[in-house]
């Protein structure tokens, strides 16, 4: 059993989260930290119609084995206050920092003995946020060791590529009307739009976008912080991802300077379930919708619960 508490985080603006604390003795626990991936996901990790549960589903097995944990909503998401369009990634660092902050200071909690989880985008924050505020370990899941453009960039290449193999009607009707050429020269020119200006928010085709965000996001490279973590760091990928390299996860262990490893779990995707197929960057969004309501990897959760056994008294 545990309980769920809703709680108010002080940062620039008030970032409203939840807090599971395990039943038990009246000693501090080790806590856990959740950071999320990018995107408009709520604490949980939910969509407006794409409700993965990541977090929560984590954050109730790390309370299953005694640690309390925190996960909250980005600015301007859900309860949190401020404007998410407005944010840059610089934000949700400071965000984060705050979280790790008041986690550390909660009566509950042993402050010596606070981990950071990053997922996805929050795998590449991590780091930078342990710079800011130190946390006693580091997990990363889903990241990657590189600049966040180059993921960008094999995203679109990996889009592009699928455009041009596909076959039947779609496949010629991308061919006839020259839809690969047109979506590189339409992306090459949001960005070099989006870099050239200063503004937080900017129309692109209609559309109000996050301009910072996109801007700090293709200036951010993580390696820059990594080789600054000195804390014990796990660093775990799935096989079948295709949003990040699953190889660079071998690369953290050389980049940190303190104790590091590393694993690919067989199977898993980067939201964190098996998945028997292969995934494609064109169909993603309707591959992830139909593991709905499917259990988070047993093998992920048999590898987080060994390695965070250092972090109990």
């Amino acid at each position: 059993m545990s309980k769920e508490l809703e709680v108010l985080i002080e940062s620039e603006v008030g970032i409203s989260g939840t807090m599971t604390i395990p039943d038990g003795t009246d000693e501090a626990f080790p806590a856990v930290l959740i950071i999320s991936g990018s995107g408009k996901g709520d604490r949980d990790g939910n969509l407006k119609k794409l409700e993965m549960n990541i977090y929560k589903d984590l954050a109730d097995f790390l309370t299953g084995i005694g640690f309390v944990t925190l996960r909250y909503d980005k600015r301007g998401i859900n309860k949190s206050g401020g404007s998410f369009l407005e944010a840059g990634i610089s934000d949700f660092i400071e965000d984060a920092a705050a979280a790790l902050r008041f986690l550390k200071s909660y009566p509950e909690v042993d402050s010596d003995h606070v981990v950071i989880l990053g997922h996805s985008e929050g795998a590449l924050m991590a780091p930078a946020v342990h710079v800011q505020e130190a946390a006693a370990g580091m997990i990363l899941l889903s990241g990657g060791a590189g600049p966040s453009k180059d993921f960008s960039a094999l995203q679109s290449e990996a889009a592009f590529g699928e455009m041009d193999r596909a076959g039947g009607m779609k496949g010629w009707l991308y061919r006839k009307l020259n839809v690969t050429a047109k979506a590189k020269k339409q992306n090459e020119k949001i960005f070099r739009k989006v870099a050239e200006s200063n503004k937080d928010v900017m129309r692109v085709q209609g559309v109000r976008i996050n301009a910072k965000w996109l801007r700090e996001t293709l200036a951010f490279d993580t390696t820059a912080y990594l080789s600054r973590v000195e804390c014990p760091v796990l660093a775990v990928t799935g096989e079948k991802d295709v949003q990040v390299p699953p190889e660079d996860v071998k690369r953290i262990p050389e980049l940190v300077k303190g104790e590091a490893e590393w694993r690919i779990i067989p199977g898993m995707n980067h939201i964190l379930r098996k998945y028997d197929g292969q995934h494609t960057m064109l169909g993603l969004i309707k591959e992830y919708k139909a593991q709905l309501g499917e259990p988070i990897d047993g093998e992920l959760l048999d590898v987080l619960g060994e390695w965070l056994e250092r972090f109990k008294k």
